[in-house]
């Protein structure tokens, strides 16, 4: 790779890690890390690094003013170049040194397991956001809006369990010894490496999961199944029964991308899905409703006004927008 490139390559990563990438900029990231295992690790690393700067933000307020413009100054005016990560490397460990406090991440940890203090922490995608998030043994999450993950700081040998509340879809490292638990109320799936999607919000009252590629165990209470690709697994909440079928899972997928493919599926399920990705209030007649069943695509990137014109072709409504709260009735 020669200067130019890596100088590109090098201002896409740092917009990645500060989470202001552009789209051309996101690309050129996945590409790199997908061109080599190592670059993939390299990334998860540095990234690691930053967020370190960011987890304890109360601390930073305790800086004095000096100390902490000095600080914050270094980090925006860092310069992109060959040295940009060895001048990454640097500025955290600056500011760790500088609040004094234990939370370093697990590439800063000492190899000695008494030395090691693994930290839960919890990141969170509020209505109207799509977070993609690196845990620290390289899984790749994508977490949709109105959506939880809570998980170790570093994963030892014996702990690699995370709890989520909402949807994600994972990209599983593999190990086949130390296997990955994704537990949501008292439903957990066990996976060696893989790729799926988990939806679990409380008010759909089952949890649907989707597998892409390599193998998942489903677990709750004395039910065990395993699945497999283009295999979806759906717990009933309220009954505790599982289903288990052949899906297509491009349509439980493409939320990642900011699109919504929806196949007769209820327009109170429609609904619910347009309340989180727009961060707004819809009020309907649920029971009014009820029977009211409609396919297509909900694409994030559009005014909801235009998705609800579509609606509006395929169940004939009346829609009054007001800011964030709508109200819909039947024609």
């Amino acid at each position: 790779m020669n200067d130019k490139n890596t100088e590109n390559i090098n201002q896409s990563i740092l917009h990645f890690i500060q989470g202001n990438a552009n789209e051309k900029e996101h690309a050129e990231v996945l590409n790199w890390i997908n061109e080599n295992p190592e670059n993939r690790k390299e990334l998860f690393k540095q990234k690691d690094l930053w967020n370190a700067a960011e987890i304890d933000s109360d601390r930073l307020i305790e800086l004095e003013n000096s100390e902490w413009r000095e600080l914050q100054h270094r980090i925006d005016k860092a310069k992109v170049k060959r040295g940009f990560f060895k001048e990454l490397v640097k500025i955290a460990a600056i500011i760790v040194v500088a609040l004094g406090v234990g939370w370093m991440s697990h590439y800063l940890y000492t190899e000695t397991a008494s030395a090691r203090k693994v930290e839960m922490r919890t990141v969170e995608a509020i209505k109207g956001q799509i977070k993609e998030v690196f845990l620290a043994d390289g899984t790749h999450v994508w977490l949709n809006a109105g959506s939880q993950l809570s998980f170790p700081s570093d994963f030892t040998e014996k702990n690699r369990e995370i709890s989520l509340h909402g949807e994600a879809y994972f990209e599983v490292t593999s190990s086949e010894k130390n296997p990955f638990l994704v537990k949501t109320g008292n439903h957990t799936v066990k996976v060696t490496g893989t790729k799926f999607n988990i939806c679990e919000y409380p008010e759909d009252k089952m949890i649907e999961t989707t597998l892409v590629e390599g193998k998942v165990k489903i677990i709750s209470g004395n039910f065990f199944k395993d699945l497999y690709p283009g295999e979806q697994a759906t717990f009933y909440t309220e009954t505790a029964e599982v289903l288990i079928g052949e899906k297509d899972f491009d349509i439980y997928t493409a939320w990642r991308e900011g699109r919504y493919e929806f196949r007769n599926e209820s327009v109170d399920k429609v609904f619910q899905i347009m309340e989180r990705w727009w961060d707004v209030d819809i009020d309907y007649n649920k029971e009014a409703f009820k029977y009211e069943y409609i396919s297509g695509v909900l694409r994030k990137h559009k005014p909801i006004k235009q998705h609800f014109e579509v609606i509006n072709e395929l169940v004939p409504i009346d829609y009054h927008i007001d800011n964030d709260d709508i109200t819909v009735t039947l024609k």
